[in-house]
């Protein structure tokens, strides 16, 4: 299982609309991608009020390459949400406590 952590830095006068275009273009995108296990989205709290993080598990590689394409170690956003985006970041690990 790979488990990739998305975090995205949102203009500070844009934080509302990225969050309905996550709940309205990227949740429904992740959905319906083959071997997408399961999605945590979280929004900031505290003095961090720009920084969101999604949390997706895969199935495998070929899964996430199937969504994020051949450019898969880099972070992807909707055509829609990248002006809204000031800077983002991708992260991947494999889960080690149980077989995959």
């Amino acid at each position: 299982m790979i488990v990739r952590i998305f975090r995205a830095k949102i203009h500070k006068n844009r934080v509302s609309e990225f969050k309905r275009m996550v709940q309205e273009q990227s949740i429904p995108w992740l959905e319906n991608s083959a071997g997408m296990l399961g999605y945590f989205p979280a929004e900031p709290f505290g003095d961090n009020e720009q920084e969101f993080v999604m949390i997706t598990l895969w199935r495998d590689i070929e899964s996430l390459k199937a969504f994020a394409g051949s450019d898969w170690d880099n972070p992807v956003v909707t055509k829609d949400e990248e002006p809204l985006v000031e800077a983002m970041f991708a992260d991947h690990y494999l889960r080690f406590d149980k077989d995959s």
